[in-house]
């Protein structure tokens, strides 16, 4: 048997419902997506294609593991367009023949803990992805109009010695939502400052410019830097420019781009595959489910519900 390994990532959410009001959104607590799953088979949608916006989806298979409230699920994006072809040495190239009802599958993998309400998602460029996931579920569940489900990614705790002995040459970021757990401090006085504009999306930037020698006054830079992080539910994007601090003639400073976001919780899973054939699903589950028992303590403490 010919194999061939692939390095796959995965993102940790988690899966919350949320309210909406006057363009702001409050976290009401956890969504039980397994709500997802059932209403998909009363439904009998389960392996049959579903219309979103731009797309169309099919919930393949899912499967609880034994003595554990953990589901795995594998779904599909479906297209029809750029159909791949195959190939045969020394002969013309065929394209992959699809009946007016076939589409070519585009599978995702997740694992979802009941109990902690989060989900270990696989990043897949050309599946669908959590916003589309969403959009399905929203569309399935019945819930009260202002209402609906969201993933939210889990970050790591901001390593704060990355800025250490470095210049803060400019903060970027831009927000929605407007409303930060903490209104009196630095985001919260910077997005009080737009309230009269009456506007529910803004981006900011804080530079020095092309001053040189020049920095942002750090502890004021820090205390916003902090602020971003804490709000990723309303903080879209958030990048922070330095410039490291030269000790020597011959060490030139250096300027590097840190994104406050980049430290969501992931992992690279790497899977043996055989040749011609797609990733199986009982090997996924299995090792998505042995990495997430090893994720599942540090997962729970970053949650915060």
């Amino acid at each position: 048997m010919s194999t061939y390994k692939r390095c796959v990532k995965f993102y940790y959410y988690k899966v919350a419902k949320v309210k909406i009001e006057e363009n702001a959104e409050e976290v009401l607590g956890k969504f039980n997506l397994i709500e997802w799953l059932m209403d998909m088979e009363d439904q009998a949608k389960v392996k049959h294609n579903i219309k979103l916006s731009d797309t169309s989806v099919n919930l393949e298979e899912y499967s609880r593991y034994s003595n554990e409230n953990i589901w795995a699920i594998r779904a599909y994006k479906l297209r029809d367009a750029n159909v791949p072809s195959k190939i045969k040495d020394g002969e013309d190239a065929q394209p992959i023949p699809l009946e007016s009802d076939e589409y070519i599958g585009e599978d995702i993998n997740f694992l979802y803990d009941r109990e902690n309400s989060i989900c270990m998602f696989q990043q897949n460029r050309m599946s669908i992805g959590v916003s589309k996931l969403c959009e399905w579920i929203n569309k399935i569940c019945s819930m009260e109009e202002s209402c609906r489900v969201v993933f939210l990614p889990i970050y790591d705790r901001l390593n704060k010695k990355r800025f250490e002995k470095k210049e803060i040459r400019s903060v970027d970021f831009s927000f929605a939502n407007l409303e930060p757990d903490n209104e009196s401090g630095s985001l919260g006085q910077i997005i009080k400052a737009f309230h009269k504009y009456n506007m529910y999306t803004g981006h900011v930037t804080l530079s020095v410019g092309r001053q040189k020698g020049a920095e942002l006054e750090h502890a004021s830079a820090m205390d916003l830097i902090d602020d971003l992080h804490a709000n990723p539910g309303i903080v879209n994007s958030a990048k922070v420019k330095l410039k490291s601090i030269s000790v020597s003639e011959d060490d030139k400073p250096r300027i590097e781009v840190v994104d406050l976001f980049e430290n969501s919780i992931h992992d690279d899973l790497e899977f043996e595959i055989e040749l011609k054939k797609p990733l199986d699903f009982s090997v996924a589950k299995a090792k998505m489910y042995e990495k997430y028992m090893e994720r599942r303590d540090q997962l729970m403490k970053l949650c915060k519900w």
